[in-house]
Parts: C-alpha cells; sequence; structure tokens
C-alpha cells in the first residue's frame, strides 16, 4: 500500500475536535465530533511541546499525587477546544498519530507483531491497524 492511500484513511478526522474519551473494560474510545470514533486496547499518548502528557498506561496509578490519575480526563483538560490539523499512519509500523492545534499529538501505537491496534470508525466504515501494522480497510 503507498502512503499517499494510507493517508486518505485517516483525513476524516482532520476539522475535528475530540468529544470524549472513554475507558470500558480494556478499551479505549476516544469519539470526535462527525461520528468518528478510535478505539484501542494498546498502549496510547499524549505529548505537549515534545513532552509525555499522559499515556494509558498511568491510568489509574498514584505517582504519589493526591489522587489517581485520571487518563481520560487529562487528555481531555488537554485538548479541549484543540481541533485536528493532522492524522498519519506510519507506513512502517501502523502507529496513528493524531495531531491537533498547538502543537499536542496523540499517539496510538502498534506494539505487537500478532495482535491489532486500533480501530477508526467513520460512518460506518473501519480502518484497522492489525498485527505487525497492517492496515485493513473495512467499508
Amino acid at each position: 500500500m503507498k502512503s499517499e492511500e494510507l493517508q486518505t484513511y485517516s483525513t476524516p478526522l482532520i476539522g475535528h475536535q475530540l468529544m470524549s474519551v472513554e475507558k470500558r473494560d480494556q478499551t479505549w474510545f476516544f469519539r470526535f465530533a462527525g461520528d468518528i470514533t478510535v478505539a484501542t486496547e494498546s498502549l496510547w499518548r499524549l505529548i505537549e511541546k515534545g513532552r509525555i502528557v499522559v499515556t494509558s498506561e498511568d491510568h489509574g496509578h498514584q505517582f504519589g499525587l493526591p489522587e489517581r490519575v485520571d487518563a481520560a480526563e487529562r487528555v481531555l483538560a488537554s485538548t479541549i477546544l484543540r481541533t485536528v490539523e493532522a492524522a498519519v499512519i506510519s507506513l512502517s509500523s501502523g502507529d496513528l498519530t493524531i495531531g491537533f492545534n498547538g502543537g499536542m499529538q496523540l499517539q496510538l501505537l502498534q506494539p505487537s507483531s500478532g495482535y491489532e491496534s486500533w480501530r477508526l470508525s467513520v460512518q460506518g466504515s473501519e480502518t484497522i491497524c492489525t498485527g505487525g501494522g497492517d492496515i485493513t480497510r473495512i467499508p
């Protein structure tokens, strides 16, 4: 698959805002305006100014803080009123990087050669990152 074709799968995210983040069982759901959802059971992280703000691995840990980390709340607080400016799927790994205005990035990583990582649902069609970073499209 060519990089140009691959990028068309993620372009529907551009111009939309993140509306909600929810963890149900082992699955994280990132819901965007425009009936767009990204779901993952794999590692994700939020980057701002070249630093990690929060990751899926941080959720529920206290780290010596007064309260446990609520990763969903941190993502929403950091991305409120920000619009997606870029959405790129890595040709080599299948990682999905969603870039918001102001330089914020939500990175959904593919950590496995065998398991699927993330699923992008756009108005009934799905793009799935399968094992090894291969991308499958279901119309």
